[in-house]
């Protein structure tokens, strides 16, 4: 039994040693796949150093203290290279056009304000959803960017604060004090003033007597001198009323003597008359009267002169000047401490918390559901090997079978039988993608974006380039087991390169330089436009063109390497 054993045992190794198709899927195939994940994957557990770093693309609307800040903190990162924009739209120009570059930062205008101010301010970060992964692990830093730079803004806050608070209890402290004193000399001056208002009092008082004395003296001596000039005046008038009653009296003793001549003449006059009344002699001339003005001076009345009170004194406040004591100086006195910069800055506020929110670049949904990346993902996995059942193993099959054989007997040419096979395969392969297409948005709630037909472009491309790699792998092989280890090998090479299982960006440089000779990465490319970002058809025709162009190329190369399978045939 355990030489049987040891025979069996030692043929296993001698099999595996002539089947170079379960070597190659033993050794090769895995390294090739450990390779690419690896090298794929390796930036989600860090970035390593010489690696290429994430574009972040900055837009400072803000140039501010913190924009400053924060730009500058990004910028040490070494794994984030800071591209600066001018504008969102320039910042999506970059962001569509720059592999790494998952997301933008917009730092509104007023945020360094705001945030000084004890405002909560927040940044606007704009994602590419279709690289959501490396967008989360770089929003985990800015997430903590943010955190550390609201915490430091409170520490050197607290810190002024408690270096303001010091300064001003100081200042208190000697405003206590003087104040203190102060209210030593208010009391010291409350007593002066009690004093001075006494002594003020008793000599205006005296004052006022003297002022109201000299004032009476003034007054006095005003009238007596109206007094004398009213006697003036009254003399004066004496003495022309005088004069007319000379004359008056004059005048009557003129009369009283012209009455005596009449009377004489009267009487001589009844003597004569009769006949000789010619004989009269002529009346005597009376006196010539008084002027009609002694005549009205003697008629006016008498008024005595009034009063000239225009000449009165005159008692102007200059005239009353009472001198006040001088009023006693608050001597000594200090100036009290300006406590409005220091409160000012004491109840300046603490910064606020600075964070962000996310939205879409382009506008749609920035939050992605796994299975917009999986069902399109692995749908194209497991397409790529249908078509190695389908298309390689198949001709294999059909050569060893001998169908291949009666079919060339027939006179069918390797071109038409291959274009035939190729065509139903295709075929197949589109309605598969409808069917894994409908069964996601069914059961998992897929998103088909705003143009849902346009999906049809990048899947019967990648249908049709799928088939054509196929016979690409079938004419490589010799051996229908040679089939699945290269051909699986290959397919699981391009769905992870070509960003079927993980974002693209993941990769290094040099692979995804690659990667742009794959039709995954151009379908990809397709499905990812139209069903995580949201755009048009437009979005999707360029990629699915690609893709269609590649597998235009493998047609022609597996059409030209088909005859050797087909001679094989006849063999």
């Amino acid at each position: 039994m355990l030489r049987a054993t040891w025979i069996v045992f030692q043929n296993e190794f001698r099999l595996l040693a002539r089947d170079r198709a379960s070597l190659f899927m033993l050794m090769v195939a895995p390294l090739v796949i450990i390779t690419v994940a690896g090298f794929s994957l390796g930036n989600i557990y860090g970035a390593q150093p010489g690696s290429e770093p994430y574009a972040i693309v900055v837009v400072d609307n803000d140039r501010g203290s913190l924009a400053h800040a924060l730009v500058d903190a990004l910028g040490r990162d070494h794994a984030i290279a800071v591209v600066p924009a001018a504008s969102l739209d320039a910042a999506r120009a970059i962001i569509g056009g720059r592999a790494r570059a998952p997301l933008c930062i917009v730092i509104p205008a007023g945020t360094s304000a705001a945030f000084a101010t004890g405002r909560d301010v927040h940044l606007a970060i704009y994602i590419d959803p279709v690289k959501r992964l490396e967008a989360g692990a770089i929003e985990l830093d800015l997430d903590r960017l943010c955190r550390a730079i609201t915490s430091q803004a409170h520490a050197i806050a607290q810190q002024q604060i408690a270096a303001q608070a010091t300064q001003l209890r100081a200042q208190l402290t000697q405003a206590a004090a003087q104040m203190k004193a102060a209210a030593a000399q208010l009391d010291q001056l409350r007593r002066q003033f009690e004093s001075a208002r006494a002594t003020a009092q008793a000599e205006v008082t005296a004052q006022t007597h003297r002022t109201i004395e000299r004032v009476s003296a003034q007054i006095t001596a005003q009238i007596n001198q109206s007094l004398e000039a009213s006697r003036t005046a009254v003399a004066h008038d004496l003495a022309v009323r005088q004069d007319a009653l000379r004359v008056v009296g004059r005048y009557l003793a003129q009369l009283e003597a012209s009455r005596h001549d009449f009377t004489a003449w009267l009487a001589a006059l009844k003597t004569a008359a009769g006949s000789h009344a010619s004989q009269i002699p002529p009346p005597p001339q009376w006196p010539t009267p008084p002027d009609a003005a002694v005549m009205a001076e003697l008629a006016k009345p008498f008024e005595l002169p009034a009063a000239r009170l225009d000449a009165a004194p005159s008692i102007a406040p200059a005239n009353i000047a009472i001198r006040l004591p001088p009023i006693p100086e608050l001597r000594g006195r200090g100036t009290l401490p300006d406590f409005s910069s220091a409160i000012a800055r004491t109840a300046a506020p603490i910064p606020g918390i600075l964070g962000w929110h996310e939205r879409a670049i382009g506008g749609g949904d920035a939050h992605v559901n796994t299975f917009d990346q999986y069902v399109p993902g692995f749908g194209i996995t497991f397409l790529l090997i249908d078509m190695l059942w389908g298309v390689g193993v198949g001709l294999i099959d059909e050569r060893d079978w001998g169908t291949l054989a009666r079919m060339r007997i027939s006179g069918a040419p390797a071109a038409g039988l291959m274009l035939g096979k190729l065509t139903a395969r295709f075929l197949i392969g589109l309605g598969q993608m409808i069917l894994l297409f409908g069964a996601g948005w069914v059961l998992f709630g897929i998103t088909l974006g705003r143009d849902s037909w346009a999906l049809l472009m990048p899947a019967a491309a990648i249908s049709f380039a799928a088939a054509a790699f196929s016979l690409v792998i079938a004419c490589v092989a010799r051996t229908r087991d040679a089939v699945l280890p290269i051909g699986a090998m290959a397919a699981l090479a391009m769905s992870a390169i070509g960003g079927c299982w993980w974002p693209l960006d993941f990769e290094p440089a040099w692979l995804r330089a690659g990667a742009l000779a794959m039709p995954t990465t151009w379908t990809m490319t397709a499905f990812n436009n139209v069903m995580i970002r949201g755009l048009g058809w437009t979005s999707a025709a360029g990629p699915a063109a690609i893709t269609f162009a590649i597998g235009l190329a493998f047609l022609a190369i597996g059409i030209a390497s088909s005859a050797r399978i087909y001679r094989l045939a006849g063999q």
